[in-house]
C-alpha cells in the first residue's frame, strides 16, 4: 500500500476475507482518510480526535481487548462493569495515541506492506505489517492481531515483542491491587 497512490480507500465489506485482505482494508481506509484530513489543512488535535473515533475505533474489538487485559479480573465483573472497563480501554488508547497522530504530517509518504502470510488459528489471526518512508529505507514492523466474530477486528497490537494488551494488563493489574476493583470501578465513573 502505497499511500499517496491507494486512495479512495478500500471498504472493509468488499476486501476478501482472509485475515491479510482486511488488514490491507482497514489500513488502506484510517490512512486515506489522515490524507484527507491533512489535505483540507484540517489535522488539529480536535479533528484528529473525531476521526479516530469514526476511523479506527470501530476496528477495534474493545471487549476482547479488554478481556485479556484484565485476565482473571474480567470473570469477576457483571456487565456494567465490563462496559465501563471497556470504555476506560479506549479512552486510554485514545489519549495515548491522539496526539502522536494529529503531530503525524508525512501520510502521504508512508508505504505499507502486509504480510500475506499470517497465521490463523480458528477465530484468531495474527498479521505482519511493515510501514517505511522511502522505498528501501529501514521499515518497522509491527502485528495485528485480530478476532472475527461477526468480521475480523483487531485487538492487540504488537511492537518488538511488546503488546499493547500486555501493557494495560500490568496497568490494571497495579491498579486492581493498590486500590480494589469496586475502588477501581468507582474512580472510573467519576472521571467519566
Amino acid at each position: 500500500i502505497f499511500a499517496s497512490e491507494s486512495c479512495p480507500s478500500i471498504s472493509q465489506k468488499i476486501a476478501g476475507d482472509i485475515p491479510s485482505d482486511q488488514v490491507k482494508a482497514i489500513i488502506n481506509d484510517v490512512v486515506c482518510s489522515f490524507i484527507e484530513l491533512q489535505s483540507d489543512n484540517n489535522g488539529t488535535l480536535a479533528s484528529t480526535l473525531n476521526l479516530t473515533k469514526k476511523k479506527i475505533i470501530p476496528y477495534i474489538d474493545l471487549a476482547y481487548s479488554t478481556e485479556l487485559a484484565l485476565g482473571s479480573y474480567w470473570s469477576q465483573l457483571d456487565s456494567r462493569q465490563k462496559k465501563i472497563f471497556e470504555r476506560d480501554m479506549k479512552n486510554s488508547l485514545i489519549n495515548e495515541y491522539v496526539g502522536i497522530l494529529s503531530d503525524l504530517r508525512i501520510w502521504e509518504d508512508i508505504n505499507i506492506s502486509v504480510n500475506e502470510d499470517f497465521i490463523q488459528n480458528d477465530n484468531l489471526a495474527r498479521v505482519k505489517v511493515s510501514l517505511f518512508l522511502e522505498e528501501g529505507s529501514q521499515s518497522t514492523t509491527v502485528i495485528l492481531k485480530l478476532i472475527r466474530k461477526k468480521r475480523w477486528k483487531i485487538y492487540d497490537l504488537e511492537y518488538q515483542s511488546i503488546s499493547i494488551v500486555d501493557i494495560e494488563e500490568i496497568g490494571y493489574d497495579s491498579k486492581i491491587k493498590r486500590q480494589g476493583l469496586e475502588r477501581l470501578i468507582k474512580k472510573m465513573l467519576n472521571k467519566s
